[in-house]
């Protein structure tokens, strides 16, 4: 499997959500976790509490609007359960980004270690570098779009 179909099969399996809702990281972890297709065993509430607990010790915001919030620990064991949830926020919210841009979409990562939770999240990296891929997320693109477009550049 390729790096496009790794990342790929990952957003397939966590979704792509629109307009979550709150006005706070914790209003908004809790709407998004439930709405999430979690793997089986894994309790949403202590996925948002993980979430909470990450972006405390440290924004995960990378400028021009986007966050790739994650656990700091990994919370599932298989490789098959990791998944990567594409969420856009009804209203953008100050994450305390570097660049003072407020967060509208969070790419959040659910991986199963270290090694493969750094590939994603280079993966990821290229792909925030684009400007044509940053511009077409401003868009909030259906699924097709985006996965077309991760596809053009991995």
């Amino acid at each position: 499997m390729n790096e496009s179909d790794d990342i790929l099969g990952m957003i397939q399996q966590g979704g792509v959500h629109y307009n979550i809702g709150g006005s706070t990281v914790e209003e908004i972890f809790t709407e998004l976790c439930q709405q999430l297709d979690l793997p089986s065993g894994l309790d949403a509430g202590l996925f948002r509490d993980s979430l909470v607990e990450r972006e405390r010790i440290m924004t995960t915001s990378i400028g021009h609007g986007i966050a790739v919030p994650h656990p700091r620990s990994p919370l599932i064991s298989k490789p098959e359960d990791q998944r990567i949830f594409v969420c856009f926020l009804d209203k953008p919210l100050n994450f305390e980004a570097m660049d003072g841009k407020p967060v509208y979409v969070f790419f959040v990562i659910l991986s199963n270690g270290s090694q493969s939770h750094l590939r994603i999240l280079s993966r990821l990296s290229y792909l925030f570098q684009q400007d044509s891929f940053r511009a077409l997320l401003r868009k909030k693109p259906d699924t097709a779009e985006l996965t077309a477009s991760i596809q053009q550049y991995l």
